[in-house]
């Protein structure tokens, strides 16, 4: 109660809503000293080397083209188990156009991208605090704003340039909110057109954009006027926009496909619908409570099973404080309606809190609520009174103290890199050998490397061989002269981060064989869920030849390899 009365006494007077976006770009500036990591490399090659398709290619990871995915496979950004029509292809021309500017304007000074990005983040907590204030009461619209604003869940999408493209989708979210809503309530007509040529830009500048149509669909249900078909109807132009998108993206080939971690719904729907449920109480934990959804990918079984019944625990908990909340006040459903929709298509994609850019819409406006409702009137229950005193301290003591650190989270990423670059020879010479990696934690870092070396122009091996991605030991056996026999003791793909570059809803079968250009990969055994247990491996050149460079993964480090002896058997210890 302390903390509330404190907090809500500094946010009032007519400028509290600048003070609130001023504190929170000072919380952030931690952000403009992260590095450029992944993504960012591969879009500076590319503007280096193709800036005609630059607008259209800047969010194309994998393509899904045959050929193209083989070149990938063959130079160290694929492994022997993607798909030949593996596929991560977002179409983003708008935000490609900021990042177009910046490249232009100052290619490889990070400082300065971040300081654009930090522009957007402004742009995005002004609109939203626009929106807050005609749906609001004043008082509760600046905690509200507040309490987005500081969340720590924003330094995610701040430290990462790349994922600007978040920040631009909600601009552009909230401005469709605000012109509908004066063309509902102020009957401003010109409201009527502008707020769907809003979302087409939204979705021009990111998927998450669809996110939108939840708080559509919230303020139909919950705001507007007339009869629930009538409301329904209004929603019409906004439906065929998305439609119109999609079968641009479709024919255009974007859109993703056999990814472990990103699902397509309309493609297959079933493990959309399982994703969801699994990911949805997990991404909601990461918005209300200091617990990241950025980890669900990299716990152990038993700690992913405890983390997921404390988020449903959470998540009913909050379904039973809002109770009343949805029965009495309708701007407090459409926000959590709004809130809940958003979910959904993040729910797509892996788990992560720079995700949750228009989660946070609904969830501040309604953690707000609740929190003026205690002040007002403190609940009799005391089960209420922790929750919500639990929820204002994660939100408004512990959120902004972790924002700026979240705001450097890509130093983690970029470490990865780092620790594996420089294991890795940089001397021409090495740009004549294949880089046989035996076994590494994930093949992430590797990845991160060789985009980071195109972009500064550095060397590195002229093909890639990642036998197996595996947390813990692997057996290896020397068949002959050019054969290795390579056993993860939990198999490979063994978990969902590892499933990244193929789903699995693509199982292999025992004699499945992936011929590459120097090596053969022949799966042997399989698992019961279609996953690899035993792969035999045959190169084009004895294994002691000068064209291998035999590594295998010590932490994040490469350290050399020595295959063993024609029928020896040598375990490897775990890489982490």
């Amino acid at each position: 109660m302390k903390l509330l009365k404190w907090i809500t006494s500094l946010l009032t007077g007519p400028r509290a809503g600048r003070r609130v976006i001023f504190m929170a770009i000072l919380l952030a500036i931690p952000s403009l000293f992260a590095p450029l990591v992944a993504d960012e490399h591969l879009q500076a090659t590319m503007w280096r080397t193709d800036s005609r398709r630059f607008l259209n290619d800047c969010f194309v990871f994998a393509s899904g083209d045959r050929a193209k995915n083989l070149r990938q496979m063959e130079h160290g950004l694929g492994a022997w188990w993607m798909p030949p029509d593996f596929k991560v292809a977002f179409w983003r021309p708008l935000s490609a156009a900021t990042h177009a500017f910046d490249l232009f304007l100052w290619p490889g000074n990070a400082v300065l991208m971040h300081l654009h990005t930090l522009v957007w983040f402004s742009a995005l907590l002004f609109a939203l605090g626009v929106l807050y204030r005609r749906l609001l009461k004043p008082s509760v619209a600046i905690l509200a704003l507040a309490l987005y604003a500081w969340d720590d869940a924003r330094g995610g999408v701040l430290s990462w340039v790349a994922n600007r493209s978040a920040l631009i989708a909600g601009f552009f979210g909230i401005a469709v909110l605000i012109a509908h809503d004066k063309w509902r309530r102020d009957g401003w007509r010109p409201g009527m057109w502008l707020a769907p040529l809003l979302l087409a830009l939204g979705l021009l500048s990111a998927e998450m954009a669809i996110a939108t149509t939840g708080f559509l669909f919230g303020y139909a249900l919950c705001l507007d006027r007339g009869s629930l078909a009538r409301r329904l109807a209004r929603l019409l132009p906004y439906f065929l926009v998305v439609v119109v998108w999609q079968a641009i993206c479709s024919a255009g080939g974007y859109g993703v496909e056999a990814s472990g971690s990103y699902v397509h719904p309309l493609h297959e729907p079933l493990s959309y619908a399982t994703k969801l449920v699994e990911r949805a109480p997990i991404l909601l934990l990461g918005q209300v409570t200091p617990i990241a959804s950025d980890f669900w990918l990299f716990y152990p079984p038993a700690i992913k099973v405890a983390v997921f019944l404390l988020a449903n625990a959470v998540l009913i908990g909050l379904a039973l404080l809002a109770k009343s909340q949805l029965a009495t006040d309708p701007r407090a459903a459409f926000w959590l309606i709004g809130a809940g929709l958003s979910l959904a298509p993040i729910s797509a994609a892996g788990p992560g809190d720079r995700n949750l850019v228009f989660v946070g819409f609904g969830v501040a406006s309604a953690l707000a609520t609740a929190f003026a409702d205690l002040l007002d009137s403190p609940p009799a229950s005391r089960w209420q009174r922790f929750a919500v005193g639990a929820l204002a301290v994660f939100n408004l003591a512990l959120a902004p103290v972790m924002l700026p650190l979240k705001c450097l989270a890509n130093f983690n990423m970029d470490y990865m890199r780092a620790q594996t670059d420089a294991s890795v020879p940089r001397d021409a010479a090495v740009s004549q050998k294949t880089l046989v990696v035996v076994t590494a934690p994930s093949e992430g870092a590797i990845f991160f490397s060789w985009s980071y070396r195109d972009a500064e122009g550095i060397a590195k091996p002229s093909k890639t061989r990642i036998l197996a991605t595996s947390l813990g030991s692997v057996s290896v056996t020397r068949l002959d002269v050019l054969t290795l026999r390579v056993r993860p003791d939990r198999g490979f793909l063994a978990t969902e981060a590892q499933q990244m570059l193929r789903s699995p809803s693509r199982p292999f079968r025992a004699g499945d064989a992936v011929e590459l250009s120097n090596m053969t990969a022949t799966v042997i055994e399989t698992s019961a869920d279609g996953r690899p247990r035993t792969v035999e491996f045959r190169f084009a050149a004895p294994l002691e030849s000068h064209e291998w460079l035999w590594m295998r993964g010590d932490g994040f480090r490469l350290v050399n390899w020595t295959p063993p002896a024609v029928g020896e058997t040598v375990v490897l210890p775990a890489p982490i």
